[in-house]
């Protein structure tokens, strides 16, 4: 009994055996069906699924942006992301813009730096696909066509993944780049009153944070910081335009809601059709998103700095005043780079959807005390 009892334990283990080696093979074509669709993307596939989703969540704004859900552990796999990846572009004496790595800064003697010039450092920190906007584009016509100053460009986002890093990680880094950009241009003999930071977006607050740590270590103030509406950033604490930061801050709003500072932060604050001054303002003229509306104060400033258009500004206490006439326009700036020591305070302007964005290349009088519903100036 206890060999018949072995023999039919023995048979039922090999029964089960049997059976469990037979049952993967019942279901297995709907499996292996279903492996194939869920396989997992090669690094280059979730790089590219990053990149997508980075743009898309750009176009939302800062929040949106700061928050997209990548995979960091892939985007870092990948070359260009790295604070010593950002790229400076100078000039040489024979009218050649060349880019260099950053760590190449101790080489800006060897090229066409004149102390005889003013000095425009551009910090580029904004990407955008609008071909419309160009920023790379702008900013080679700005050295080509300005020899008459020193004109610097530091591009800490040459795409949206070198965006995602200046923004999220790279703030202090990016701004002690700048310093020492500064610090080397005051050791080739140009003074720091010479000397103009601007910067859009996150280039704004990259620039201003050079600026700070150059005044800490030097105790002197460089001569201006352009702030082409100032990005909101991650977090507020990495909002650093102010203006202690320079001997005169002026800020050029453009959206104010999920991109650019609404509030003012500089000496001179100027608010291009008012878009930015009141939350729940319009876009600017011509614009049909937000991301547009951010550029369209950097636009503004390169045509005023490449073609030498005036683009009028008038000191006001609010827009509503402005769009009434209740303003003293004696007291007009023009956007650039020149600006009246005494002027302090709120500006406003109306510009044109379209190229040249100013009503008037040599000026523009509003009327006083016009009508609410009449915004055409009077030229």
């Amino acid at each position: 009994e206890k060999a018949k009892d072995a023999m039919q334990k023995s048979t039922v283990r090999i029964l089960v055996v049997a059976v469990c080696l037979i049952c993967p093979s019942w279901g297995a074509s709907p499996a292996s069906a279903e492996d194939k669709s869920t396989k997992p993307l090669s690094i280059d596939g979730v790089q590219k699924q990053n990149l997508k989703l980075l743009t898309e969540q750009l176009n939302r704004g800062w929040r949106a942006f700061c928050d997209a859900p990548v995979d960091e552990g892939v985007m870092s796999l990948f070359q260009g992301i790295n604070p010593s990846d950002a790229r400076l572009h100078v000039m040489t004496i024979t009218n050649q813009s060349v880019e260099l790595p950053i760590k190449s800064i101790s080489q800006l003697k060897d090229f066409d730096i004149s102390p005889e010039r003013k000095t425009l450092v551009y910090v580029n920190a904004f990407h955008t696909a609008d071909s419309y906007f160009s920023v790379q584009e702008h900013l080679t016509l700005l050295q080509n066509s300005r020899r008459d100053l020193n004109v610097i460009v530091v591009d800490f986002a040459k795409d949206v993944a070198q965006l995602y890093y200046a923004v999220r990680h790279h703030l202090s880094v990016d701004g002690y780049f700048v310093y020492k950009l500064v610090r080397a241009l005051k050791d080739a003999g140009i003074a720091a009153q010479d000397i103009t930071l601007a910067g859009h977006s996150v280039g704004a607050n990259i620039a201003a944070l050079g600026a700070k740590l150059f005044a800490k270590e030097t105790k002197q103030l460089v001569g201006q910081l352009i702030a082409i509406d100032p990005a909101t950033m991650c977090r507020t604490t990495d909002i650093l335009v102010k203006q202690g930061v320079a001997s005169r801050v002026v800020a050029i709003h453009g959206e104010g809601d999920v991109f650019g500072v609404r509030v003012p932060l500089g000496h001179i604050d100027i608010y291009p059709n008012g878009i930015g001054y009141f939350p729940r303002r319009k876009l600017q003229p011509g614009c049909e998103s937000k991301v547009c509306s951010h550029m369209y104060p950097f636009v503004l400033f390169m045509e005023a700095l490449i073609e030498g258009v005036m683009i009028p500004a008038t000191k006001c206490d609010s827009w509503a005043k402005f769009r009434q006439g209740d303003c003293n326009y004696q007291n007009t700036i023009n956007i650039g780079l020149i600006y009246p020591a005494t002027a302090k305070g709120l500006y406003f302007c109306l510009t044109q959807p379209n190229p040249p964005f100013t009503y008037m290349e040599h000026g523009l009088r509003y009327k006083t005390r016009r009508p609410e519903k009449s915004l055409k100036p009077k030229i």
